[in-house]
């Protein structure tokens, strides 16, 4: 079973615009590239903050689209702003809507746990090909993923609790079926919870990435070494994005912490590591259908060797 994400309740908007590092970030990169000349196509408008901190950051027109009814909040509040001679929200999905004019900047906040799990980018990206200016400046502008073996207290404390006997009941089923779990979470390990350093999974440049590419298959074959003895239980990812020239964004462990937290992904059981223990993984970010993918992953630990079932991973909607 997956985990699904419904942007069509305003809860959900809420948890986005109250992650003043998510919002900052995208305010600070729209401030440095929008000139007093430039058109601002957003994408997944929401209810329009990133439209919002454009025509604050002096774009002469912003076009905000949204595929939910949302895009009613999102109106009000633009007009609460004073704003609505700038900015005009569409309603719809972005593949079938014709905007007047092309666009010298596209702004979308299309991130996922680690990046691509929220399979929203190929919307981004048909876009950039139809409506983006020559020269014109995606936001964000590069994506890199990373992994590293973890160790996830908050599982082991699930896992625990279910062998516990609680309420003098025998449910340790329920931790048989926590540790063979496929399903990822999202969690805030820290540095401290980390076996080793991060590995690059890929990386996704906005401005040159083909449409094949966004939609495709993302996979990374990692070969960590453990730095110190201990016990890991998942694999933790995340993402970090570069927009405009100065702008960064990460949920990584030593970031501040951000509403996406951290995927972590189980490993089956919790495994004793040595300092330098070889630590094998395999990781498959598979498309979908639109808002949508699955992941798979294999890891192998010194003769121990764990591999996922397929899974739904993440539903995103730009809604």
């Amino acid at each position: 079973m997956g985990i699904e994400i419904s942007y069509r309740n305003l809860s959900n908007h809420g948890s986005m615009l109250q992650d003043e590092v998510r919002c900052k970030a995208f305010r600070d990169a729209l401030f440095e590239v929008v000139t007093p000349d430039s058109v601002v196509l957003d994408i997944g408008a929401g209810t329009g903050i990133l439209s919002i901190f454009a025509a604050q950051a002096g774009a002469k027109k912003v076009y905000a689209v949204e595929r939910s009814p949302v895009a009613q909040c999102a109106r009000q509040i633009i007009s609460d702003n004073g704003l609505s001679d700038r900015i005009t929200v569409l309603q719809g999905e972005m593949e079938d809507l014709e905007l007047p004019e092309k666009v010298d900047v596209i702004v979308s906040e299309w991130l996922g746990g680690y990046g691509v799990d929220e399979n929203l980018l190929p919307i981004v990206i048909q876009a950039r090909d139809r409506w983006l200016k020559p020269g014109g400046i995606m936001i964000p502008g590069t994506t890199t993923s990373w992994m590293v073996p973890a160790y996830d207290q908050y599982l082991q404390e699930e896992i625990e609790f279910w062998y516990s006997r609680p309420y003098g009941v025998d449910l340790s089923i329920m931790g048989d079926d926590t540790q063979r779990r496929s399903e990822p979470s999202c969690h805030h390990i820290k540095p401290e919870d980390l076996a080793c350093e991060a590995q690059l999974m890929w990386t996704v440049d906005s401005h040159t990435c083909t449409a094949a590419q966004s939609g495709g298959t993302f996979e990374a074959k990692l070969d960590f070494i453990s730095e110190c003895e201990g016990e890991i239980n998942a694999l933790a990812a995340w993402f970090e994005t570069k927009s405009a020239r100065t702008v960064k964004l990460s949920n990584a462990p030593a970031c501040p912490d951000t509403h996406w937290g951290r995927t972590v992904f189980p490993i089956g059981e919790t495994v004793h590591v040595r300092k330098g223990t070889r630590i094998k993984v395999h990781f498959v970010h598979e498309p979908y259908g639109k808002g949508h993918s699955n992941a798979k992953w294999t890891v192998e630990i010194e003769g121990y060797r764990f591999q996922s079932e397929d899974t739904t991973l993440l539903t995103g909607d730009f809604s």
